[in-house]
């Protein structure tokens, strides 16, 4: 049996919302968004305010949810550490992986609001998928592009 390698990671990008953050798992045949945080995590958090929240406003509230979000997130981590890809791909029912022979191209696109990670995928045709990118990020994910898809990189 032939186990995919994973070749490379790229941590905390945000995708389709921005308040799901994913790590992507590059292997050899294809890339894994694996979600880390989803707004799913804090639906009890939002709910009615408490009266600390309404005398003195809702900066504990949403310092109490960033410090759940860190943990949250490296909770998550931790569990995909030494895991398979399939086992990655697994671990969330909203995780997806794209394909590298369904990659029409991939750019990293820089812009005024932001850099994001971009796959046009062939199928469904026109559909493309982004993932938001922090300036740190960039050289390692040209990097990793180059690696396990220069033959699709713009």
């Amino acid at each position: 049996m032939n186990l995919e390698s994973i070749v490379g990671v790229l941590e905390g990008l945000k995708g389709r919302t921005a308040d799901t953050i994913y790590d992507l798992f590059f292997t050899e045949r294809r890339v894994i968004a694996a979600i880390v945080l989803h707004p799913s995590d804090f639906f009890g958090q939002y709910g009615k305010p408490d009266p600390t929240t309404l005398i003195v406003g809702g900066y504990f509230k949403q310092r109490e949810i960033k410090v759940r979000s860190l943990q949250l997130m490296d909770e998550r981590r931790s569990a995909l550490e030494g895991k398979t890809a399939d086992e990655i791909l697994a671990s969330h029912k909203n995780n997806l992986e794209i394909e590298y022979e369904n990659v029409a191209s991939v750019r990293i696109k820089k812009g005024i609001l932001g850099t994001s990670l971009e796959f046009a995928v062939q199928n469904p045709p026109g559909k493309k998928m982004n993932f938001s990118l922090g300036g740190a990020q960039v050289g390692e994910a040209e990097g990793l592009m180059k690696k396990v898809l220069a033959d699709k990189a713009k």
